[in-house]
């Protein structure tokens, strides 16, 4: 185990619901999150909950340059990391559900959007809060990308007026993981949510 992963576990010891895993995301696992993300839209790609980097470097190998992410992070052990690692990218020290509040005035548009946050664990508000101002910058055709180990959506599709799929799942990680994506609901789109 590396300096890193020991830091990252010692912080899931203390917060077990505040941190989602025990362990960093594989290879294998950021890798094929990383697929997920259309590298070819405009605007940076942000990253919520982004631990220690190891989905930071999912994208870097899937050609996404350090300077193009905007990685969130509450923790401020692994905040320091992250700045150590890619000195180059944008990190910002803060809670996810106040990502409206701290994402830059000129980003007006997101490539995409990758999170390993324990979203299933939060209430619907805060689900809300994260993933409506993310939503909105995206705009038509972009995908917020979350990974879960909870084999079934993460969010609230039905409460919060969205779109989700699961997209993959990663069986040779620590735990086993599914990647879910997600989108704005066409509006033809009928989940129930409006009745």
């Amino acid at each position: 185990m590396n300096a890193d992963a020991s830091v990252f576990f010692a912080l899931w010891l203390k917060k077990p619901l505040r941190i989602a895993a025990a362990n960093p995301s594989g290879v294998r696992l950021a890798d094929a999150v990383a697929r997920w993300v259309d590298l070819a839209r405009p605007g940076p790609v942000l990253e919520l909950g982004a631990g220690t980097g190891s989905l930071t470097q999912g994208l870097v190998r899937a050609g996404c340059s350090p300077e193009r992410i905007i990685a969130l992070e509450r923790e401020p052990a692994l905040v320091a990391v992250l700045r150590r690692e890619f000195p180059t990218m944008t990190v910002i020290a803060g809670d996810a559900t106040r990502i409206g509040d701290y994402l830059p005035g000129n980003v007006e548009r997101l490539a995409g959007v990758v999170s390993s946050l324990p979203i299933k664990w939060f209430p619907v508000a805060a689900q809300y809060a994260v993933i409506r101002p993310c939503l909105d910058l995206l705009g038509p055709g972009g995908r917020f990308v979350q990974l879960t180990n909870a084999f079934s959506s993460p969010l609230r599709v039905d409460r919060l007026r969205i779109t989700g799929r699961e997209v993959g799942r990663v069986w040779f990680n620590l735990l086993p993981a599914q990647i879910w994506a997600y989108s704005e609901c066409s509006p033809s789109f009928d989940n129930g949510a409006a009745r």
